[in-house]
This record gives structure tokens, C-alpha cells and sequence, in this order.
């Protein structure tokens, strides 16, 4: 027989021993957190062939789903100039989300001022879901951005909450965007490249601060301008992070990743693109070239990078383009 002060104290350890256990049952249990979807808003896909080898690309990163854009010949390397070939851009990146639903979320392109309503309008029954501008670019600007001739395109956007992203130069013309901008404010407009200020974080605050719908993707591509921006925000770290703190939900991630060229080497530099662009946002130090004396000498070089808390990281990878692209994801 069991003394009482003994079998007391083997009933109580039996009793602590049961909810020890049923937390630990609980804890091993329990699913791990959900990782958090990243949705890179900025591929060109400029050629059909090229799909296979960016959906491949997407998941040896973890990306999640593209934002594919239309692109005219001067940026997809097909030998034209201007806007040309655009509309072949168009039927690329329809035919490439038809056969990945989800996954691919296609951005068809518009020559503003010659584009008119109805051609949007069949562009969207055949699935398209947002739009990339290039007119904002010092290579494609025709006319203002603010011409009378693009109002009716500029007004359809709006009225039908379409996503937008648009290359603004904003040393050249940020006054015309900020017309547009004026004229339009329930326009869903993501400004690429920091919107066009990634060597000047004062010009993009004042932007975002005029403008309150204005949201901006922090994509830097894979070439000069990169290496710059790059170089640049190391220098301006204290103020990036005081910007996405002050607006979390108004930073995009994207890479600018252009799928022309398909060789070892250019996939090698679609790894680097985007672990640079990725590593900007989630690590301490990242990779890229270096901008040198000699420009034609590209060295790889190590940048400093922002390692945003979760906090501030889970909006920017996915979170704030999910809000973006609405009804493209469902």
C-alpha cells in the first residue's frame, strides 16, 4: 500500500505529467506558420519560349506568382524601336497566362493617345489584367503624359479600377505625371523603380506624400542603373527604412527580370537579378556588380541590405500586391 503523502504527490506528478504532455501534443501537432506568398510584380516575358525557364526560375526562388508584361521590340530585343511590336508583346503574355492561371498575371501594353477604349476592352475578354505604360520612359515619350489625347485611356483605367504600372521618369517628367495623377486620383498606379528615384528618396517621398494612392515597386533590373540605385540607397539606408516604415503597404517587390536571350549565362544572371533584388529587401548583404571606372569592367561587389522585420517584409513581397491586383488573383 501506497502512503498517502506519497501517493498525493505520485497523483499530482501524474496530473502535471498529463498537461505537459497535451501542450507538447499540441505544440508537435500544430502546423508551422504559413510561409508568406511573394508575388514579384515586374517580368517582361518577351518571348513564348521563355516560359518554361521562368516558371523553373520562380521556383527555384519561391516566387510564387509573376506579373508578366507586355514589351515593345526596343525592350525585349526583338530589333525594333519606339512602341513597335508591342501588340505581338500583348499576345505573348495572354497565350502564357491562358496555360498557367495564377501563376502568370498578364499586363498587356497600350500606345497611349492611339490605343482607344475598345481595344483595352477586348484585350480584358481575353484575360488580361492590368496594364504596363511605357510612356513615361525617355525612349517612348511621344507625347505628355498629360496630352488631351490620352485622357479617354487614362479615364477607362480609372473607371474600371485596373492595375497600372507605369515607368515614370521623374526628372523629366514629374510634372506631367503629377497632372495626371491630379486628374485621376482613383488610378491604381504603381510607379516603377522607386518611381523613377531610386538616387533621389527625397523626390519619391514628396511624391508619396502628394499623392496618397500612389504606390511604387522597388525593382532595380540588371544592369548601370542598378548598380547605382544599389550603391545609392546603401548610402540612404536610415531614410528607405524610414519610408517603409511610415508606408508599409505602399512598396512593391519586383525584379525588372527581362527573359530575352535564353542561354546558361542569361539564366546564371536571372539567379543574380533576383537575389539582389530579394536580398535589398530581406538580408544584411547582398551581391551585384559594381560600378567601376572602367564601365566596360564589371566586378561583383557586396551591397548592404535593408533586413526588414517581418512586419515590413510581408507586405512588400505579397501582402500589399495582393491588395494591388484584387480580382487578377481569383
Amino acid at each position: 500500500m501506497v502512503p498517502h503523502s506519497d501517493r498525493g504527490a505520485r497523483l499530482r506528478g501524474v496530473a502535471w505529467g498529463a498537461v505537459f504532455a497535451a501542450v507538447l501534443g499540441c505544440r508537435s501537432s500544430s502546423a508551422p506558420p504559413a510561409r508568406q506568398e511573394v508575388i514579384d510584380i515586374h517580368v517582361h516575358l518577351t518571348q513564348a519560349d521563355a516560359v518554361a525557364p521562368l516558371l523553373a526560375h520562380m521556383t527555384k526562388h519561391h516566387i510564387d506568382r509573376a506579373v508578366i508584361l507586355a514589351s515593345p521590340d526596343l525592350t525585349s530585343g526583338r530589333g525594333g524601336s519606339g512602341l513597335a511590336g508591342y501588340r505581338t508583346g500583348n499576345e505573348i503574355v495572354l497565350d502564357a497566362a491562358a496555360a498557367h492561371p495564377g501563376k502568370l498575371i498578364p499586363f498587356v501594353t497600350l500606345d497611349l493617345g492611339n490605343d482607344d477604349p475598345a481595344y483595352l476592352a477586348e484585350l480584358r475578354r481575353r484575360g488580361a489584367c492590368g496594364v504596363k505604360l511605357y510612356q513615361g520612359h525617355n525612349l517612348f515619350h511621344e507625347r505628355p503624359l498629360d496630352d488631351p489625347s490620352h485622357q479617354a485611356t487614362w479615364q477607362a483605367l480609372a473607371e474600371k479600377a485596373l492595375p497600372v504600372l507605369l515607368h515614370a521618369n521623374t526628372v523629366r517628367y514629374r510634372s506631367e505625371l503629377e497632372a495626371v495623377l491630379r486628374a485621376f486620383p482613383d488610378l491604381r498606379v504603381v510607379c516603377a523603380h522607386l518611381c523613377g528615384s531610386r538616387t533621389d528618396l527625397t523626390r519619391v517621398e514628396s511624391l508619396m506624400q502628394a499623392f496618397p494612392g500612389l504606390l511604387v515597386d522597388t525593382s532595380h533590373g540588371s544592369s548601370g542603373p542598378a548598380a547605382e540605385g544599389f550603391a545609392h540607397l546603401e548610402r540612404e539606408r536610415a531614410q528607405l527604412l524610414r519610408l517603409f516604415s511610415r508606408w508599409p503597404e505602399r512598396f512593391l517587390f519586383g525584379t525588372d527580370l527581362v527573359t530575352s536571350g535564353l542561354n546558361p549565362t542569361s539564366t546564371e544572371m536571372w539567379d543574380l537579378q533576383v537575389e539582389s533584388n530579394m536580398g535589398l529587401l530581406k538580408e544584411d548583404h547582398f551581391r551585384f556588380f559594381r560600378q567601376t571606372a572602367d564601365q566596360s569592367a564589371r566586378s561583383l561587389g557586396t551591397y548592404q541590405g535593408l533586413h526588414l522585420p517581418p512586419e515590413l517584409l510581408g507586405p512588400v513581397l505579397g501582402q500589399n500586391a495582393t491588395r494591388w491586383l484584387g480580382s487578377c488573383l481569383r
